[in-house]
């Protein structure tokens, strides 16, 4: 591991989660970085709405990283260089994504099978001026298993540094991450690699970094409702003990902050949509409230009596309804 990479502690890009808030929140508890969830790189240049709303990073602090997905270089060009003018600092290219819409339209894992392609995409993002990262898999499925040669490819193009999730397209998220293939990736190129795959607590992530000899670690489900874990793995990454998970009420409190942090992030977008404060205001509330119900229920995963809370959740549309629950949950516990 190299100690001058400085982003030993990555937070993964996940689709749906990785919200501004959701970032923030990683950085504060210890990611040197928190990329972005992926966005297309053809409905960026088109200016979609909803896009450009995931593109919400203006003031967010550095170092801000935009995951681009595409297979057209000219589309990739034009989003990098919009995603740069609108602060960010790093362009990292998804060519892992294993879901079947992402990779029928040639994008995603599918890269990994037309390298050629995917050097142009990384050249073309490039032009946007800022370093660029490419994240990808093990390989397609068990027989087509190109990471190594993969790697040498976007090192080649111009990649500063490289994520490599130990799972084959085919395997999606099931099984076990291969840490070997990071292994080899890392011993294949000569620029920083970050590993990514089945680390769910500090010891994993210095196990990866161990069997591994790669640069830095990104995770991802693992801190699903626990970002407690970036804290855990930064401590143990200076070689100090992970502290203990929170109580019932610091977990609650997260969560609730979480929640409001993205109502707050969501308001000028759907009033600016709706034309109509109040009625924006409302409704920004409501979708988020809709859109955070698995992220909320996830924080009480492991907590004494929580089941009942996790299937109420689905049934509220409202921060204070929320926020009542919660509080009958923790007098409850305190009963």
């Amino acid at each position: 591991m190299s100690a001058s990479f400085p982003f030993q502690l990555a937070a993964a890009p996940l689709a749906g989660i990785s919200g501004r808030a959701w970032r923030e929140i990683a950085r504060s508890y210890g990611a040197d970085l928190a990329v972005g969830e992926m966005v297309s790189a053809r409905a960026i240049a088109y200016g979609n709405r909803r896009t450009l709303e995931l593109l919400d990073i203006a003031g967010e602090a550095s170092p801000v990283a935009v995951q681009i997905s595409g297979s057209e270089p000219e589309f990739v060009a034009r989003a990098a260089s919009l995603a740069v003018s609108l602060g960010a600092d790093l362009i990292d290219l998804n060519m892992g994504c294993p879901v079947t819409k992402v990779v029928g339209n040639h994008e995603g894992a599918a890269l990994m099978r037309d390298p050629a392609l995917a050097a142009r995409l990384i050249a073309a993002a490039r032009t946007a001026g800022r370093p660029v990262s490419v994240k990808f898999r093990s390989g397609w499925d068990r027989e087509q298993m190109n990471a190594a040669a993969f790697a040498r490819m976007a090192e080649q193009a111009g990649a500063a540094f490289l994520t490599v999730h130990g799972r084959t397209r085919d395997q999606f998220y099931g099984g076990r991450a291969d840490w070997q293939v990071i292994a080899q990736v890392k011993q294949a190129v000569a620029i920083p690699v970050i590993g990514n795959g089945d680390v769910f607590s500090a010891a994993d992530a210095l196990c990866l970094l161990s069997a591994t000899g790669c640069d830095g670690v990104m995770v991802g489900r693992g801190a699903l409702g626990n970002p407690w874990l970036f804290g855990g793995i930064s401590a143990a990454l200076k070689g100090q003990p992970p502290p203990p998970r929170p109580g019932a009420e610091q977990i609650v409190a997260q969560a609730l902050a979480h929640l409001k942090r993205q109502v707050q992030l969501s308001e000028p977008w759907v009033i600016a949509r709706e034309k109509d404060e109040a009625a924006g205001k409302k409704l920004a509330e409501q979708l988020t409230v809709r859109a955070l119900r698995g992220q909320l229920g996830w924080y009480t995963k492991g907590l004494r009596h929580a089941a009942r809370v996790r299937m109420l959740i689905n049934q509220l549309t409202t921060v204070a309804e929320i926020e009542a629950l919660f509080q009958d949950y923790l007098n409850s516990l305190a009963s």
